[in-house]
């Protein structure tokens, strides 16, 4: 037999960042919460780590735990998380953004009085076990944000008002998270003594046909944190995935030169982000994650339609390695569960 094929998980994915071809392409797995909970039931699996060895999946997400102070509103109206962000909770449980702490903010003064969260607001001690649980598979820790968290403490036209008449209030929140996460990223290294091997970064900066700021914004505003971020990632002699959702064509470029080893989640539809010219462009330097369409072909095609989808997308970014076969979002309650299966059924009997 192909040793490639009896590759374990995180043999796979570190082949694939290593842009060396495998057996199959790795797979990944994202899920909003009431997904994991029908399939578990549709499929008739007993946990989470059953329905991910079920599929195949060849990576394992690891995080902090929060056990700082409560900031929620006390008769209810809202949640609100260690950095401000505001939630309302529908009858059906889904959380529901409904402002931030600084919306209102007039004076700079507000902003230094916020309460910013310490490090010592969360815990990693349950690293340990996981890593002993996983040790077959690649570990993918964090859920970091340089700036779109910010935005969502500040609002976002708040924030982007702040770009352009008050960059030093930009500045000075990026920076507290950036300061957060990098300390975060430290201590889960030495909590894990370095097994982890992918750090994810995450800022949605594109909607659905253009970037959401302009190329100088970003370059203020965005791409300084992002090195930051990678230099304390290579420094340990790992990877580092950048997460926006939407048409970020525009910031590629700069992203690699700023240290990103992975993009996700190439949504194809959105415009410049058709997987095929992305692999021509950029695959030589840079690993793809993601790429399968859950706005047309997951929710709406048949489950033939998606196998055939799935073999064109992995035909089109396997050449060369450097690719995670991954939704283009997380999965959404509107995608059938027939369609998710055949989805990672082909995907895995693809080269192997």
């Amino acid at each position: 037999m192909d040793p490639v094929t009896v590759m374990r998980g995180r043999e796979r994915v570190l082949a694939a960042l290593e842009h060396r071809e495998t057996g199959r392409v790795p797979l990944d797995f994202w899920a909003e919460a009431g997904v994991w909970k029908r399939l578990l039931r549709d499929l008739r699996l007993p946990s989470k780590r059953a329905l991910l060895e079920r599929f195949r999946i060849d990576l394992r997400w690891m995080d902090h735990r929060y056990i700082g102070p409560d900031f929620s509103d006390p008769s209810g109206a809202y949640l609100e998380n260690m950095w401000g962000e505001r939630f309302r909770v529908t009858p059906e449980g889904e959380q529901l953004a409904c402002g931030g702490a600084l919306d209102h903010a007039a004076r700079f003064e507000e902003l230094e009085a916020h309460h910013w969260p310490s490090n010592d607001w969360v815990d990693q001690s349950h690293l340990v076990e996981q890593i002993q649980q996983d040790a077959d598979y690649a570990l993918l820790y964090g859920y970091a944000d340089i700036w779109q968290r910010a935005a969502m403490v500040r609002g976002l036209d708040g924030m982007f008002f702040d770009m352009v008449e008050r960059p030093e209030w930009v500045h000075f929140m990026t920076g507290k998270l950036t300061d957060f996460y990098r300390e975060d990223w430290t201590r889960a290294m030495e909590t894990t003594r370095g097994r982890i091997d992918i750090f994810l970064l995450i800022s949605d900066l594109g909607a659905q046909h253009a970037p959401m700021m302009s190329l100088a914004l970003f370059r203020e505003f965005v791409k300084p944190r992002v090195r930051q971020m990678a230099d304390l990632v290579h420094s340990f002699g790992k990877t580092l995935m950048f997460h926006s959702c939407g048409s970020v064509r525009l910031y590629i470029e700069d992203l690699i030169e700023a240290g990103v080893d992975i993009l996700n989640p190439i949504q194809p539809l959105c415009k410049g982000m058709s997987p095929a010219g992305l692999k021509q462009d950029f695959g030589a330097r840079l690993c793809f994650h993601g790429g399968m369409d859950i706005q047309s072909v997951l929710p709406h095609g048949s489950p033939n339609e998606v196998r055939s989808a799935t073999r064109d997308l992995i035909e089109t970014m396997r050449p060369g390695g450097g690719f995670i076969f991954c939704p283009s979002h997380t999965l959404l309650p509107d995608i059938p569960t027939e369609n998710i299966a055949a989805m990672y059924d082909e995907a895995g009997r693809q080269g192997g």
